[in-house]
């Protein structure tokens, strides 16, 4: 027996550090040239990546990022992939492109009864609903665990769809509508499905090296971000072996990404949220509307005390600092760096996320980045911000970026 030893692998992880829409996508695709692979191993099509190239702009929910540079692209087993989304995105690629994807067949699939399922469960919860996209990718995850959901790799064979049916019943199922939509997912699929961890291996083996894409933020994880405010899967570095089939060794190091400063879309807490004036002008500059539903996002200040849980979470040691141009056109710029529960500061994350709905930000002004052009490298405006989240977080800044478009990154 031949010992196979991946030593210092140099695969990547790319995961956000926030509550999502911290500029991943941009991140992905311009690393993405000095891959073999890119892998999207979590998520569903409720979130979406976006990729500018000079005036064109492209934005993914379910293929990875790297789709426009050539590489092999790879959709893990703990994706929830819907077929028709993907057909959509498949659709706007050229057939070189559509042909280097592999869906992994261990995928679980969202069906169109999960999306009813979802938007009435999210009508059922009333006033404390989460503010879901409602693409059916909690009640897919929660079938699977279940043993009700079916994978990608079931529809070759028929899929019983009996249980799920009866699980369905309240909703009035038409069975004539999921025949259809299986036998449509299976011509789509048929062609795509296979090993995507064999295929990682076989990279490894080779000497390449993969790029993992993360979907969501950290604080949206399942287990340890603010739950119930959440998403439905896993989100952090470490979930990358799971869901992908892969060994622990093959993971790689993570790149964290983070903007300079914050947004969440749909309920639950968040601290640093500033509203009024500063909250438009910020929301305005930033073009802080969801890639996939156009929602309009909340907005606030940048978190060092989340940002320091979420490090930590990440095994980061490295990060990317997205949005500067929109700072640079800000006045009175603020950070959080504690805050206030219960009449005391703290700087823990973890200790104060089960009230951190009645925690308040206590605010540091930095230096500022009024007027700073990045157009032709890092200006001291710029210089004196890595310094400064260098030594707050602990961490090296590896990227800068001042733009969506791919050229408007800085890599220090």
């Amino acid at each position: 027996m031949t010992y196979r030893g991946w030593s210092d692998t140099a695969n990547l992880s790319v995961v956000g550090l926030q509550w999502g829409d911290e500029g991943k996508g941009k991140i992905v695709d311009y690393l993405a040239s000095g891959y073999d692979a890119v892998a999207r191993f979590n998520g569903g099509s409720n979130a979406g990546h976006t990729v500018v190239i000079g005036t064109k702009k492209y934005t993914f929910h379910l293929v990875p990022s790297g789709a426009l540079k050539g590489k092999q692209l790879l959709i893990g087993a703990g994706v929830a992939a819907d077929p028709e989304v993907l057909a959509e995105e498949l659709a706007l690629l050229p057939e070189e492109a559509r042909s280097r994807l592999l869906v992994d067949s261990r995928c679980t699939l969202v069906t169109p009864v999960d999306k009813d399922f979802d938007a009435m469960l999210e009508g059922a919860r009333g006033t404390a609903a989460l503010g879901t996209t409602k693409r059916g990718i909690g009640p897919s995850y929660a079938l699977r665990a279940l043993r009700l959901s079916p994978r990608a790799g079931d529809l070759a064979a028929g899929f019983d769809f009996a249980p799920l049916a009866s699980f369905y019943k309240a909703l009035s199922l038409d069975p004539a509508r999921l025949a259809a939509w299986a036998a449509s997912s299976h011509e789509l699929l048929g062609r795509l499905t296979g090993d995507v961890a064999g295929r990682i291996e076989s990279i490894a083996d080779a000497g390449g090296s993969v790029l993992y894409e993360g979907s969501q933020g950290t604080l949206l994880d399942l287990l340890h971000g603010s739950y119930p405010y959440v998403t439905s899967t896993h989100t952090t570095a470490s979930y990358i072996p799971a869901a992908l089939g892969i060994p622990p060794k093959l993971a790689g190091k993570a790149l964290g990404v983070m903007k300079c400063y914050a947004t969440r879309v749909g309920s639950g807490p968040f601290p640093s949220e500033i509203a009024g004036e500063s909250a438009e002008r910020l929301r305005t500059l930033g073009n802080e509307y969801g890639a996939t539903t156009g929602r309009p996002r909340r907005v606030g200040w940048l978190d060092l005390v989340s940002l320091k849980y979420t490090i930590r979470l990440n095994g980061v040691e490295e990060v990317a600092v997205t949005k500067l141009d929109v700072l640079s056109r800000m006045d009175d710029v603020k950070v959080c760096v504690a805050y206030k529960l219960n009449g005391s500061e703290t700087t823990d994350f973890q200790s104060a996320m089960g009230a951190l709905d009645q925690a308040q930000p206590v605010l540091d002004t930095p230096l500022s980045l009024r007027g700073a052009d990045f157009e032709h490298g890092l200006p001291a405006e710029g210089k004196r911000l890595v310094s400064y989240i260098e030594d707050q977080l602990g961490v090296r800044v590896r990227f800068m970026s001042h733009g969506e478009e791919r050229s408007k990154t800085i890599e220090l």
